[in-house]
């Protein structure tokens, strides 16, 4: 398994920093020309490049954003400043989204419809449905029906944003009637779950929670049908999508490969490392160097989510307690017992001690709905930035101080910013529709809230 997972890797790192000078027509090659690779070869892909997103340039910049990650030198001071262009995603649009985990689902959900291999349809429906929700939440609308067409469709047009999360929805809705099922088929390749259905079943669950939750701003009973997702989700973190990376720099989580290659250019916002003080899960969290200043990334073993074999979960049982906690809440039920199990679950996967004291604590202090966010909000640093930001957009919380000097071109009001514009490969391929798709949300700069955000 070891041997397989190092190849995939080796071979996605490879299309993913080369894909900047892929022409445009071979980016958009039928990608049924590619069905001689057996799907037991193909999962372990489709697994490792979904996870390599999760520690990229997408959630660093968010870490910035939300005040977690401070730029320390280079680009990130930019970043800090607000100064997040089109060329910010440009590598994570072209060859980790559209070119990448995108077109990998796509060709192994195919096939395995061909080949009556219904397990190998099932998660990659559930990895694109996450892929598409993910990214959504970053740039709003985009390309979706037209996608991944190949040849018919060199422009694809934008669907909403609204449109993408139906679309999310059905997709986890079809990977959870297969998963209920008990699907045939599997050959190897699950990198996560070695084949275990039930555990992907519950994946599917808490991923069809997430992005309800995503749009409870728009719909409030959104609360209630989570809350249902829920019920069949994790019920441990020994269930949860955990994926582990390895030490080599083929196959190290993308954080830890971002602190070797660019040291000493992002550090810890010293806001949040004073937020964590007294906090147990702060030395796995960050530590300080001898020039009084805190870093995510360093030589340290505590530093679990900074390290190259981290261990990063798609979706974690702590997630899933945090959103029910908030659903709770929010129909008025009591959210305590979900809170402590979040806490807890969060202090168990970095491996710090005194969770439950900790929690109990938090909860004798009253649960409001800030109480809840907050918590998240440090729970889910270094595995799960996009969802702090989601959350923070659609509640408000954490209550964040935008930056004095934030104001500029992509952001001309200087507020922390509500979305990512979108890669300057789209206006050289794609002018028509990306500069339609800004135009229906009012110039899409970085002040402008998403749909669901609104």
């Amino acid at each position: 398994m070891k041997k397989l997972y190092n190849t995939y890797i080796s071979l996605f790192l490879v299309v993913l920093f080369s894909c900047e000078n892929t022409p445009f027509d071979e980016l958009n090659n039928d990608p049924t020309a590619l069905t001689e690779v057996d799907l037991n070869l193909m999962l372990p892909e489709v697994l490792s490049s979904s996870m390599f997103n999760e520690g990229g340039g997408g959630p660093r910049a968010i870490g910035i954003i939300m005040q977690q990650f401070i730029g320390l030198d280079a680009q990130q001071i930019d970043y800090t400043q607000y100064i997040l262009g089109t060329d910010l995603l440009n590598n994570y649009w072209r060859g980790g989204l559209y070119a990448g985990v995108l077109r990998s689902c796509d060709v192994m959900i195919k096939q395995a419809q061909q080949e009556d291999a219904p397990f190998y349809e099932a998660v990659g429906k559930v990895v694109m449905a996450n892929q598409y929700g993910i990214s959504t939440s970053y740039f709003g609308s985009m390309p979706f029906t037209e996608a991944l067409q190949g040849a018919e469709v060199f422009q694809p047009k934008y669907d909403t944003q609204e449109a993408v999360y139906m679309g999310v929805i059905q997709m986890l809705d079809e990977a959870i009637t297969i998963l209920s099922g008990e699907p045939i088929g599997y050959a190897g390749g699950d990198l996560i779950y070695d084949g275990n259905v039930k555990r992907w079943l519950k994946t599917a669950k808490a991923l069809k929670a997430r992005f309800l939750m995503h749009q409870t701003k728009r719909n409030s009973s959104n609360y209630s049908a989570a809350l249902t997702e829920l019920g069949g989700a994790y019920t441990s973190i020994e269930e949860q999508s955990d994926f582990q990376f390895e030490t080599a720099q083929i196959s190290n989580y993308s954080l830890a490969k971002f602190g070797i290659e660019r040291p000493s250019t992002l550090g810890i916002d010293s806001r949040f490392a004073e937020m964590m003080k007294g906090d147990p899960r702060r030395p796995f969290y960050m530590f300080q160097d001898g020039d009084g200043v805190w870093q995510y990334f360093g030589s340290d073993a505590n530093l679990p989510y900074s390290k190259s074999d981290a261990k990063i979960p798609m979706i974690s049982f702590a997630e899933v307690k945090f959103m029910e906690a908030e659903a709770l809440l929010e129909t008025g039920a009591d959210p305590a017992m979900a809170l402590k199990e979040a806490i807890v679950a969060s202090f168990d996967q970095c491996g710090a001690d005194g969770g439950e004291a900790y929690a109990d604590a938090v909860i004798t202090e009253g649960i409001d709905k800030e109480t809840i966010i907050v918590e998240a909000y440090k729970a889910y640093y270094g595995t799960a930035f996009h969802e702090t930001w989601v959350n923070y957009r659609r509640t408000g919380f954490p209550v964040l101080e935008a930056n004095p000097n934030g104001s500029n071109g992509f952001n001309p009001s200087g507020v922390v910013p509500k979305r990512f514009l979108y890669p300057d490969s789209e206006f050289q391929t794609n002018m028509e529709n990306v500069t339609a798709a800004q135009k229906a949300q009012d110039g899409a700069l970085l002040d402008v809230a998403l749909w669901a955000f609104e």
